[in-house]
């Protein structure tokens, strides 16, 4: 394959190697919530089923098991809609005056990402809400929660985790105004699943379906100035009395390996400045606009954010590479001599490793979470030789589109600040 462009463009070439569905499946660790509790004194609500209504059904995450670090697919035994229903009737039993509600999932996500010595556990829930009622089912509002913790070893973690997200989901519901809930639409069961509230635009929505407004992000350009929250990100409304300074700075630190992948690519040194003029940390901002690009904060660096369909994509750093440093350990560790030895020592140096390398990620657009895009937990859409091409073109001031060619044919032209 080769591309060919016009003077002014920056090409990143990302070669994302999915994993294999089958591979996927190959392991798995079971969730089991049977020794998790719920707290909720000023609850509202009974919860009387629980349905999955996310695109494609994924498994819930991939963890790490055994010394030997083996990927294992997080799976709920008896699968995922009967365990939450048993969970939550069991923990929130229904009395006379709760209100009678349906969680459908539009997300649950779990995940470990190796930081050093330490492990981190990350989980992600969201649902919408809709009451039952006599003629159907009525859409409420959408809830989504987000935790993390850092431990020596965190597979033991997760069924906590998604305890305490239902908990911080449901908690939401606690200052709902409910008799605004009958003068919606009222929905089957079937369309429940296929709704979805935040993603489908309203001109798109099928007759008699309930939808919420679409996030102001999406249907205007963004504001200059800080988004401290996803909130703020979503209704496109900067923190008050805030801006963002950057300047782009040559990549000069990291390993190696990560200096030779982002050579040319500019990084962000960002200062959030207050209304007097003094720098505030930016570590806790979620992101912040110019007025025409949008930038993103993830694992403490920031990265141009851009609009692909109804959410937003940027092209980050892959997490470190567990395969390569238990292949380094293994190594480091052999006390086998002689040829065998020799052997497990020189398949480790000759290993690749890919931390750093570009990924591509998503914004979850319930909960402002960043995942790899296209979701590697689903059977791959496309062949898994697939390369995805971004290009950029310089923040210059002509007018005149730039052209670029695949395999010395035109396939299209970059206008200003597009990519």
């Amino acid at each position: 394959m080769l591309l060919s462009m016009g003077r002014g463009l920056i090409l990143l070439s990302l070669l994302l190697g999915l994993l294999p569905f089958s591979r996927v499946q190959a392991q798995q660790y079971y969730l089991d919530l049977s020794h998790q509790s719920l707290s909720l004194p000023s609850r509202t609500v009974c919860v009387t089923q629980v349905v999955d209504g996310r695109p494609g059904k994924p498994v819930i995450g991939l963890v790490y098991r055994g010394l030997a670090n083996q990927q294992a697919a997080v799976l709920f035994r008896r699968g995922l809609e009967v365990e939450l229903t048993d969970f939550l009737r069991q923990q929130l039993p229904a009395r006379p005056e709760d209100h009678t509600v349906v969680l459908c999932l539009r997300q649950l996500r779990v995940g470990e990402q190796m930081a050093g010595i330490t492990e981190k556990a990350s989980a992600d829930l969201a649902a919408d809400v809709y009451e039952q009622l006599p003629d159907g089912y009525h859409f409420v509002r959408s809830v989504a929660a987000h935790t993390s913790a850092r431990a020596l070893e965190t597979t033991y973690l997760h069924a906590e985790h998604v305890a305490q997200l239902l908990q911080k989901c449901l908690e939401q519901l606690t200052t709902y105004h409910w008799p605004t809930t009958p003068t919606r639409p009222a929905l089957t069961l079937a369309q429940v699943l296929t709704d979805s509230p935040i993603a489908i635009p309203a001109a798109n929505a099928a007759p008699g379906v309930a939808q919420a407004a679409r996030p102001a992000i999406l249907q205007e350009a963004p504001r200059p100035g800080v988004y401290y929250s996803f909130g703020q990100f979503l209704a496109n409304t900067p923190a008050p009395g805030l801006q963002a300074m950057a300047d782009t700075v040559s990549f000069g630190f990291g390993a190696p390996l990560a200096r030779r992948l982002w050579r040319g690519v500019p990084r962000l040194r960002v200062r959030i400045l207050n209304e007097k003029n003094h720098s505030q940390s930016a570590k806790e901002i979620w992101g912040f606009s110019d007025g025409r690009q949008l930038f993103v904060q993830h694992e403490k660096e920031f990265f141009p954010l851009h609009r692909y369909h109804d959410f937003f994509t940027f092209v980050g750093e892959t997490p470190p590479d567990v395969v390569y440093m238990q292949s380094r350990a293994q190594s480091s560790a052999a006390v086998m001599g002689g040829v065998v030895g020799a052997m497990i020592a020189n398949n480790a140096n000759n290993a690749n490793d890919h931390t750093a390398e570009p990924m591509g990620y998503s914004v979850d657009m319930h909960t402002g979470q960043a995942g790899q895009f296209p979701n590697p937990l689903l059977p791959p859409p496309v062949r898994n030789d697939t390369a995805y091409i971004y290009l950029y073109r310089y923040a210059d001031t002509a007018a005149t589109p730039v052209s670029f060619s695949l395999d010395d044919q035109p396939v299209g032209q970059l206008k200003l600040r597009e990519y």
